[in-house]
């Protein structure tokens, strides 16, 4: 159920098919993956590839299933894929393969060996945020391999607020006159949603009537357990679990506060502000993008946890800053990073490559 999935399932919904013709190769198969069946509802042809200890058998295994479609584009939609995408579109005569790069600079620099054999097999880049495309583009050795800009998009989304609450409270066993504030993604060490129990423990021992909200699912669930445990949180966090529609919870939120230092365009702040939540984060580059501070949102020094927490507790206590920041959040976001848009940049990306081809060929 993860961002860069749901981001496929609307190129892959929404592309036009009278100019491309897909086929999803899977890496991971048969491991209960959320979109592989509506993948195929599209009737797009789904490939899967199964995990192999020598790479270079997985690259032919690949080669072998793409080769009855003949692609013209090869397209990775992760880094760890990114190398095996350039290798197999050069033994399958492909004109151009795209890599992508979902996360931010720091996951590039972090797998120096998946960077350098991205830039050297590919012959474009897809980054989502400007801050990491600015980066990688002055990283690299060469000017051969474009980089190209594509935001991830987020859905209008927001239902009957109201309704909606009174069910979620009813089923989590929240207090609808409480402060709800939660956030929302995979459960891992680095998303820091170790922070978001240190703050609702001060919270509440000054005494405000807050509610923790977490979704999601991860290897560091147990960890986070113990820790609220340990502050004695009792009923005040609630680890709702991982829930394909619960990205339309986030409207029944007071306050969405994200932890997380590292990121590429994050989809859970996007839908948050689409959905209308006042966002408290880090005033980090790739937030910066998507937030201004004290405009659409609260945005403290990064990591600077005191601020976050003051950040916080003046939403919590000013109802209509909320209503002031979570509205223009929404209206930003539908604006600038619609489906449509998203559409839009993944052609032009596609089609500059494919062009790009075209008149290599022709020695233009």
């Amino acid at each position: 159920m993860g961002g860069a999935e749901r981001q496929l399932s609307f190129w892959l919904s929404g592309l036009d098919r009278t100019q491309f013709s897909p086929v999803v190769v899977t890496l991971h198969p048969d491991e209960g993956d959320f979109w592989e069946p509506r993948v195929e509802s599209l009737g797009i042809p789904l490939l899967r590839v199964r995990r192999r200890a020598n790479r270079a058998a997985r690259v032919l295994d690949i080669v072998r299933s793409l080769r009855p479609f003949r692609p013209r584009l090869v397209h990775a939609w992760h880094l760890f894929a990114s190398p095996y995408g350039g290798v197999a579109a050069k033994l399958l005569g492909a004109d151009a393969c795209l890599g992508s790069l979902r996360g931010s600079f720091e996951s590039f620099r972090k797998n120096p060996l998946q960077a350098r054999l991205t830039l050297a097999l590919v012959d474009g880049l897809l980054v989502n945020s400007q801050a990491a495309g600015d980066r990688v583009a002055s990283a690299r050795r060469t000017r051969k391999t474009k980089i190209f800009v594509v935001p991830n998009a987020v859905e209008n989304h927001v239902g009957d607020r109201s309704a909606a609450r009174r069910e979620l409270g009813g089923r989590f066993g929240l207090d609808e006159g409480e402060i709800w504030i939660g956030s929302m993604g995979r459960i891992e060490k680095g998303k820091r949603f170790d922070l978001l129990l240190d703050l609702l423990a001060s919270l509440l021992r000054r005494g405000e009537r807050v509610r923790l909200l977490l979704i999601g699912e991860g290897p560091a669930l147990a960890s986070l357990r113990v820790q609220a445990e340990q502050l004695h949180l009792g009923n005040a966090v609630v680890f709702a679990g991982a829930d394909p529609g619960a990205r339309t919870w986030l409207n029944v939120l007071d306050i969405f506060c994200f932890a997380s230092l590292d990121e590429g365009l994050p989809n859970v702040v996007m839908e948050a502000a689409a959905a209308g939540v006042a966002i408290v984060s880090w005033k980090t580059p790739f937030l910066s993008e998507l937030l201004e501070h004290r405009v659409s949102a609260l945005l403290a020094p990064p990591g600077d946890v005191r601020q976050l927490e003051q950040a916080v507790l003046e939403l919590v206590h000013d109802g209509a800053t909320r209503g002031k920041l979570g509205g223009r959040a929404r209206t930003d976001m539908l604006r600038q990073y619609s489906v449509a848009r998203f559409l839009e940049r993944m052609t032009g990306a596609y089609m500059a490559l494919l062009d790009g081809a075209a008149q290599g060929r022709r020695g233009l």
